[in-house]
């Protein structure tokens, strides 16, 4: 046996016991895939984050300063966004990232590729925020009518509340992608979107049939002034009944919004501030930026602050 640190990282908030718990283990070197699939399970939270430092211990074109691999209690997942911010800033926070002014860039090898992330530096050389930039959002499907009323059933959703969106905005359910199949769900009102009770097990059954990762449904009413949307996150199909803070989602989401002009797109960034985790009693503030040209839409980074909530020692075989 031997010891190992590893964290409760709270992110996508500035208060203890908000945002997105996630599991981080700054230094997992030598683990097996299998002991990171137990520990994950152990863990018992959405995600946790197992991190490899591989500065100059891998050739400069691959530009990665650390791998990072994400599972949740069921599974391995590609990417995970409140992970990420939680690793990161634990990174920076720790010292293993000396941050310097502005912007820090920092590049994790993940199996959605290696991507940039930028940790903001505050006071006394702490992080201030973290953005995670990942890869440039694709519109994957398009559920039929049909699909979309069975969907509105699944969700326990007051009848009309997905379907009549097209009518009242001019857009309907889509499956995003930026490194994940996220499928977004416009609902005409945040009444009707905290009303809602899934059925899980047919909501697993859902995504698994069309390789959906999570539901992601918004409502344009939001509770705070300055957030653009409120959402919650469904995804029981990797073993998340509903999520307080969705990193990877919120890229989706602010990405649909730009695709179908539900906001003002300001070029070349457009902000978006999501609100997330209110019903769990965990809100969540969740940065997005999307950049265009053109009226072509070519990055997005998703990012905020965290906590960290637990210091602790594992053992492990």
């Amino acid at each position: 046996m031997r010891e190992m640190d590893i964290y409760q990282v709270d992110a996508f908030t500035d208060v203890l016991f908000g945002g997105n718990p996630a599991g981080v283990m700054p230094d997992a070197t030598g683990l097996s895939e299998d002991i990171m699939q137990k520990i994950a399970r152990e863990m018992a939270l959405s995600e946790t984050a197992f991190i490899i430092d591989t500065r100059g211990r891998v050739p400069v074109a691959d530009r990665a300063d650390f791998e990072v691999r994400f599972f949740t209690p069921w599974n391995e997942v590609d990417l995970c966004g409140h992970a990420t911010i939680g690793s990161f800033w634990l990174l920076a926070e720790l010292g293993v990232i000396r941050l310097g002014e502005g912007e820090t860039r920092v590049f994790q090898k993940t199996k959605a590729g290696t991507l940039p992330v930028d940790i903001l530096g505050g006071c006394e050389g702490k992080p201030a925020r973290v953005m995670m930039t990942q890869i440039v959002p694709t519109i994957v499907a398009r559920p039929t009518h049909e699909e979309v009323v069975e969907l509105e059933g699944i969700l326990g959703a007051p009848k009309g509340c997905v379907t009549g969106f097209r009518a009242l905005k001019g857009a309907v359910p889509q499956v995003v992608s930026t490194g994940l199949p996220d499928l977004i769900v416009p609902v005409v009102s945040r009444e009707a979107l905290l009303s809602m009770r899934p059925n899980m097990a047919a909501l697993i059954d859902f995504c698994n049939a069309r390789k959906i990762m999570s539901v992601h449904a918004f409502s344009l009413e939001t509770l705070d002034p300055a957030a653009t949307v409120h959402c919650r996150d469904f995804s029981p199909a990797v073993g998340v009944p509903e999520e307080s803070a969705t990193g990877t989602a919120s890229g989706a989401t602010g990405s649909y919004l730009v695709f179908n002009r539900l906001v003002e797109v300001r070029e070349p960034v457009t902000k978006i501030v999501c609100e997330q985790g209110h019903i769990l009693k965990r809100p969540s503030t969740i940065h997005v930026e999307v950049e265009s040209r053109g009226g072509r839409v070519s990055g997005v980074r998703v990012g905020g602050s965290a906590v960290t909530a637990m210091r602790g020692k594992m053992q492990v075989p």
